[in-house]
């Protein structure tokens, strides 16, 4: 026979487990953010004053250009991937670093395209969100002048690629390059600017094979092309120039079998696609 339950008991038993986990919850957040504060001090009085850097991470995912943005504890803006720059290291070193610190991703060419510096590049309603991280106010004071920015961006291979948020991040994700959305500061701006500088580097620079898998469709080429530049491409007139060009080859294989003609798979020739970049080829779609 089941023994009768005390309902009242087993809700006051339950409300005590809660208590006592939500209080080592918030033992452990506060001595977290200790340890955080602590950290992020540290590396202000390390770093060269007024001066960072962001990096714009991009990725080929679901036919959608997307790049890495975190979001601050407790913030509602998304900020680009960056931060300052020691006094015993380059800003090359200083971009890789930052990058890892912010989301793990470590190994990637970056490339700098730009500079950001107007005189009223300061944080401003930033602030705010700042302020409740705990941080002093000669530290708040610090972040708060005017800072110069040196900007990089790079692509990255991997379509399913995690963000890992650093300590003072509650939010990392890959943001679709053609929505909307709250930036920090100029950051926005960032991400227009190291998009433009992407499809200027795309005969320059090795940039498809960061992108691309192994094998691919020429319509998903062609997707790939029309995010990169922000436009429709025309499919006849696409499909003749990088026909022509020669840096794919077909591996004889088709994709799907959907009971229609399947699109033939191709594959990119490295050599004849790295000897493209040496020479004055144009897009001409």
């Amino acid at each position: 026979m089941l023994k009768k339950i005390n309902i009242p008991n087993l809700i006051e038993y339950f409300l005590l487990i809660y208590y006592i986990y939500i209080n080592i919850m918030v033992e452990f957040m506060e001595n977290s953010n200790e340890e955080n504060l602590d950290l992020v001090q540290d590396a202000i009085l390390r770093s060269v004053p007024q001066l960072s850097i962001n990096t714009v991470i991009f990725r080929f995912h679901d036919q959608q250009l997307q790049f890495a943005a975190v979001k601050l504890i407790n913030g509602n803006l998304w900020y680009i991937p960056g931060g300052y720059v020691y006094q015993d290291e380059s800003i090359d070193e200083a971009a890789k670093r930052n990058l890892y610190e912010q989301t793990l991703i470590d190994n990637l060419i970056l490339y700098q395209f730009g500079s950001f510096g107007s005189s009223e590049r300061k944080m401003k309603t930033d602030i705010d969100e700042i302020q409740q991280l705990g941080l002093s106010q000669e530290y708040l004071d610090w972040i708060g002048q005017r800072f110069v920015t040196i900007a990089y961006y790079s692509v990255i291979a991997d379509p399913d690629a995690k963000i890992k948020e650093g300590s003072m991040y509650s939010s990392g994700k890959w943001l679709n390059i053609d929505n909307k959305y709250k930036f920090a500061m100029d950051h926005g701006e960032i991400v227009a600017e190291a998009r433009k500088a992407l499809a200027r580097d795309l005969l320059s620079r090795p940039i498809l094979s960061s992108f691309l898998p192994a094998e691919f469709t020429i319509p998903e080429l062609q997707k790939l092309y029309e995010a990169i530049l922000g436009r429709p491409v025309d499919r006849g007139n696409f499909r003749k120039r990088i026909l022509k060009l020669d840096i794919i080859a077909k591996t004889g294989e088709v994709k799907g079998n959907t009971g229609q003609r399947p699109p033939e798979l191709y594959r990119l020739n490295k050599t004849n696609y790295l000897n493209s970049l040496t020479e004055d080829v144009k897009l001409g779609f």
